[in-house]
């Protein structure tokens, strides 16, 4: 039997919590390419996976050493199914939108909202 305060408090998080996912991942979707478009004027020359490792390295800072176990993940969730297709930098930023959200609370364990369509607003399908 729920509480009124837990109803309440639950109540709350159903309500906001998919309006703070959304903002999340288009601040940190922005920010992702922004970095990209950086990382190609500075490097016009490097593309595909080198280009996402290093700006997902740049994201992470410290944790950098992580990023190409980050992007490897992305591949293995966004190109082989439903179809097999080439890695997006759009795949990685899903993929590493969620993971940052998760990180800020481990006890949520998900969303409530489709990151990926908030990704697909802001990050263009062609890069």
């Amino acid at each position: 039997m729920w509480s009124l305060r837990a109803l309440l408090t639950e109540g709350r998080r159903c309500l906001f919590a998919p309006r703070a996912e959304r903002r999340f991942a288009r601040q940190a979707s922005a920010e992702l390419l922004e970095l990209y478009k950086q990382q190609r004027r500075q490097h016009p020359n490097m593309s595909g996976r080198a280009l996402y490792e290093e700006i997902v390295a740049q994201r992470l800072g410290p944790q950098a050493v992580r990023a190409n176990e980050l992007v490897r993940r992305a591949e293995e969730s966004f190109t082989d199914w439903p179809a097999d297709r080439d890695l997006k930098f759009r795949h990685v930023v899903h993929y590493l939108v969620f993971y940052e959200y998760t990180l800020l609370d481990p006890a949520r364990g998900g969303t409530m909202t489709n990151m990926g369509a908030v990704v697909a607003q802001v990050i263009p399908a062609d890069c």
